[in-house]
């Protein structure tokens, strides 16, 4: 039996369907009473904010895909390196549902990058119902070095997003900001245990929409004796934002988390 696959984008509040009108569990329409779904379809949400989606005609059991938005990165001034932001909470698995109800879902923002001597912000929340993904931990700026100069932040851990990295204080030791955690290694580690590097911890890589994507990776902390803004985490991955670093009476700004997303897939 050949099965269809449709993708619906929800870019917008209204539903978008892309092909196959027609279906009678589509449009809403009673279907026969022997009728077994068997239209794969994929259910994509992208826009920060809240939408309500409707369980259509037949779909009792949805497998999702939710991630946090990812945590700025630290801000940075004169000789110091700031911390990368964690990556959001990424959450997968199946859940029930009723056809005809109506589910809640909200796209979480990355947080914002700090500037000079501000530490990013934690990245906003996604949502699913009741299934809540945690926005990243904000990279912590170049002089707030807690827990170690240029230590990674935590990975994920069961409900809890990833943490930032630490600053690196001045460039007396040349230490480099911490990476912040990632969802499956910790920053500046190949473990969950944090170490002392620059690197972003690992993301989760998920094929739910049939293309292996990694999302909920940390971003990379500042490199010492260099200057620059920190890079912004990639759009709807949920990625943390890299961390700032300068040199002498240099303030710079840490990249800002990319935002969440949230996808469904489900038969009808």
């Amino acid at each position: 039996m050949c099965i269809l696959i449709i993708y619906i984008d929800m870019t917008t509040r209204n539903w978008r369907i892309k092909s196959n009108r027609t279906k009678c569990n589509l449009l809403h329409l009673k279907c026969p009473d022997n009728y077994v779904p068997s239209t794969l379809t994929v259910s994509t949400f992208t826009v920060i904010g809240s939408f309500t989606w409707v369980a259509p005609n037949y779909a009792t059991s949805i497998e999702y895909l939710i991630v946090g938005g990812g945590g700025g990165g630290g801000g940075a001034y004169d000789t110091g390196s700031a911390g990368g932001g964690g990556g959001g909470l990424v959450l997968t698995g199946t859940y029930s549902v009723s056809p005809g109800t109506s589910y809640t879902i909200n796209v979480g923002d990355g947080g914002t990058g700090g500037f000079r001597t501000a530490s990013g912000t934690d990245g906003f929340a996604s949502s699913f119902d009741t299934i809540i993904a945690d926005g990243g931990g904000g990279g912590r700026q170049s002089r707030d070095a807690t827990g170690g100069p240029g230590i990674g932040g935590q990975s994920s851990t069961l409900l809890n997003a990833p943490t930032g990295g630490s600053g690196a204080g001045n460039r007396v030791n040349g230490d480099n900001g911490g990476g912040g955690g990632g969802n499956t290694t910790a920053g500046g580690s190949s473990s969950t245990t944090p170490g002392i590097s620059k690197e972003g911890g690992l993301g989760l890589t998920s094929n739910i929409t049939g293309l292996d994507i990694t999302y909920g990776a940390g971003g990379n902390g500042g490199i010492v004796d260099t200057s620059y803004t920190g890079s912004s985490g990639t759009t709807n991955t949920g990625n943390g934002g890299e961390g700032a670093t300068t040199v002498s009476n240099d303030n710079k700004t840490g990249g800002k988390g990319g935002s969440g997303i949230i996808i469904l897939k489900y038969l009808v």
